[in-house]
């Protein structure tokens, strides 16, 4: 399935490593094995690197991070990064992203995000990353905590909680593989899922070759796994030998009628596979519906939304300042002398380097702000409740950030920043115009400079 390895270390190296033994599709341990999505990337990424990796069996996803937090456990083969996790363990790239999601019930029509959710009780898997995140940016809601995604979705069920926030893949495996046809996907949920492994502090010299193996996965490898580990399949392990024997003991007795309900069982079982066939259909075609509505929504390469989505979006916040006259900016931003780098580097480290933008500044923006790709090398950023004074500190923050970080193969850049405050009845056009007209007044300052907007136009009645 993986092929050769195009990647040979001549000193093998042996990791242990623990896994969540209870998150399909992503991983799990089933009769003392390592299976999902993170064993087939454990594999490959231990093939091109040359390491051994040793599972140590678990029995929940909390054993797991006290092996790690005590160093009896060195890797961590799928997790995301968070303030908390990073203060005993060191992560590699990020090798699959993942959308997370709101689940509730019928009578819950949309979750707008963490801050409509006031009113409801919220459920969180303990120890996971939006624990820490819920915990840090809004104290004030309803939590309850559960054990896993599946114990959650049971109490969703049974109106024990009202919302439950999991990963798209493993929601939908856990929804068909119960029959919950009445929760249903709500809205997304940030922070989205960024999925590195994860080294204790003590094994970091280990973290460029685990590192370089992950640029080693093909996309066409990345979509191979995707593919196989999105596909749900009926498997049928009912043993009809006790109908069998049944039948045949009946029919020393009376054969008619033996071989006459053995026929009406056989029929009625069959009906309730087809029945359930048709189901898992259903199920799978509303799935893949959601997945496509997500993906016309958002730009193929890096992942954020797209201009299509973003202009809608910001038509409706317009339509809402006019009524409450509140605040909102628009920040849009622009990678200096990107034209240089894909010349002199081509393309396709070009386009890394624009998935490597969007993660470092995604990393920066408030959960209220919605970023785009506008267009090449052309990012926007709406921040709804926000005045200019706030929008210049988030654009210093993104700057910091940049900064400190070192870009494969080119090291440092610079992105030049234009912001526009929202002014009463002006139109979208206009708003972005003035964003972009101090974008370019920064570019002509000599880059890597955040410029605001100096007014708002004159509106023509």
């Amino acid at each position: 399935m993986f092929g050769q390895s195009p990647l040979r270390y001549t000193s093998p190296i042996s990791l242990t490593y623990c896994v969540d033994p209870d998150w399909m599709p992503y991983e799990a341990i089933r009769v003392g094995k390592h299976v999902g999505l993170s064993a087939d990337y454990i594999h490959l990424i231990g093939k091109y690197a040359n390491i051994q990796f040793n599972l140590i069996e678990t029995s929940s996803w909390d054993e797991t991070l006290a092996l790690l937090k005590s160093g009896d456990c060195q890797v961590a083969s799928m997790l995301n990064p968070s303030p908390e996790r990073e203060s005993y363990l060191a992560f590699s790239k990020p090798f699959f992203n993942a959308e997370n999601v709101f689940v509730t019930n019928s009578d819950i029509p949309f979750v707008a995000g963490y801050g409509s959710l006031q009113s409801k009780r919220l459920g969180l898997v303990r120890n996971y990353r939006h624990q820490e995140y819920v915990e840090r940016y809004y104290p004030e809601l309803n939590v309850t905590l559960v054990e896993s995604e599946s114990a959650g979705l049971l109490a969703l069920s049974a109106n024990e909680i009202d919302v439950l926030v999991g990963s798209m893949l493993s929601v939908a495996r856990h929804i068909q593989k119960f029959g919950l046809n009445e929760l249903k996907v709500s809205g997304l949920a940030k922070p989205h899922d960024l999925l590195s492994i994860g080294l204790i502090k003590s094994q970091t010299q280990h973290l460029e070759r685990i590192n370089t193996a992950i640029d080693l996965i093909t996309e066409s490898q990345h979509v191979d796994l995707f593919r196989r580990w999105n596909q749900m399949t009926v498997v049928d392990n009912t043993d009809y030998r006790f109908f069998y024997i049944s039948g045949a003991a009946l029919l020393l007795f009376i054969a008619l009628m033996a071989w006459r309900n053995f026929y009406i069982v056989r029929f009625n079982r069959t009906l309730v596979v087809k029945n359930q066939l048709l189901e898992d259909l259903k199920v799978e075609l509303v799935e893949k519906n959601t997945q496509l509505e997500f993906l016309s929504n958002r730009d193929a390469l890096t992942s954020l939304y797209n201009r299509y989505f973003m202009v809608q979006r910001c038509e409706q916040e317009i339509a809402r300042l006019n009524r409450f006259k509140e605040n909102a900016c628009l920040v849009l931003y622009d990678i200096d002398h990107f034209k240089q780098i894909n010349d002199t580097h081509g393309h396709s480290l070009g386009d890394k380097i624009l998935c490597e933008l969007a993660q470092v500044v995604a990393r920066e923006i408030r959960q209220i702000d919605i970023m785009a790709r506008w267009g090449g090398e052309e990012f926007l950023i709406l921040c709804p409740q926000t005045d200019l004074v706030a929008a210049k500190a988030l654009s210093q923050r993104i700057q910091s950030a940049l900064a400190k970080y070192s870009f494969d193969i080119i090291g440092k850049l610079t992105c030049s920043f234009g912001i526009a405050q929202y002014a009463d009845n002006e139109s979208f056009i206009s708003w972005f115009d003035r964003a972009d007209d101090a974008m370019y007044r920064g570019k002509k300052q000599g880059r890597n400079a955040i410029v605001t907007a100096n007014s708002a136009p004159d509106i023509v009645e």
